[in-house]
């Protein structure tokens, strides 16, 4: 079977630099997973310490980059994130939601034995078909940080996927209107960019878009006070470790995920970064 190559350069660009990169003329665009199905049944877990500290996986495109792509460190192949996911399981981890997380660590909820978070940014057709699709064979949610300029274009995701996604047990968070440098953007903007994205994701999706991702990780301390007075419980960053219920909630750090990163090679990362789980070999 002929994998479709996602139709990434009408999105990427803002994570990684400024400009948008090219690719190869892509095959027909998978038919996205919208069935209409009820949410699917979360398999059982253990249940950990409620205080635990959490991995952040951050995930941008889920195919493989074209020859000469620009930003080729976003792209993760479909094969290889699902032998990721695979060892991750393995291993003992049991994927959660950033939403979960913050209710356990504040005594509201339960932690799962081992968790983890795999977050994926911007909106790519490919977290859907893709990423989604291999979730899914686990029960396990994502945590989609959705850029509003990016739904309904090429590319990009359709309503109707997001909607799938959250029928899976997805959290919807917000990417701003258009996943610009909010430390470049004059008082105005910035408000605008920060509410009007949550505002935006809760009108179209009905859902409290409790989280919000900073564009490129690039923030300070007058982007992060206008998230808090938006409203928001937390933000991510593009900071490498892993995330604590001691530390600042607007500047929860992530673990980067590369297309050169071996399923071992993630699983090694995440014991050098103090993440558990019942497998350490």
């Amino acid at each position: 079977m002929i994998v479709a190559v996602v139709v990434a350069s009408a999105v990427l660009g803002g994570c990684g630099g400024s400009a948008a990169p090219r690719q190869a003329t892509p095959s027909p665009t998978p038919t996205p997973l919208d069935s209409g199905s009820a949410p699917v049944q979360r398999p059982r877990v253990p249940i950990g310490p409620h205080d635990a500290p959490v991995p952040i996986l951050m995930y941008h495109v889920i195919a493989a980059a074209p020859p000469g792509a620009a930003y080729a460190e976003l792209w993760v192949s479909p094969d290889a994130f699902a032998h990721q996911i695979a060892a991750l399981a393995h291993a003992g981890y049991h994927a959660t939601t950033l939403d979960a997380v913050w209710r356990a660590w504040r005594g509201h909820g339960t932690m799962p034995l081992h968790p983890i978070v795999l977050s994926f940014d911007d909106g790519y057709q490919s977290q859907s078909t893709h990423a989604r699709r291999a979730l899914d064979r686990l029960g396990w949610p994502g945590v989609l940080n959705l850029v509003v300029k990016n739904v309904g274009i090429a590319g990009g995701l359709s309503r109707g996927e997001v909607r799938a996604m959250m029928r899976d047990g997805w959290e919807i968070d917000a990417h701003t209107l258009t996943h610009v440098d909010l430390t470049t953007v004059d008082p105005t903007r910035l408000v605008h960019e920060v509410a009007g994205s949550r505002a935006w994701l809760h009108r179209a999706f009905g859902v409290p878009v409790d989280f919000f991702c900073y564009p490129a990780g690039r923030y300070d301390a007058a982007v992060e006070a206008t998230v808090h007075a938006a409203g928001y419980l937390g933000a991510t960053t593009t900071n490498a470790a892993m995330a604590s219920h001691e530390d600042d909630p607007f500047a929860m750090p992530r673990v980067r995920v590369g297309p050169q990163m071996t399923a071992a090679d993630l699983v090694a990362v995440l014991h050098r970064l103090g993440a558990t789980s019942a497998r350490p070999s």
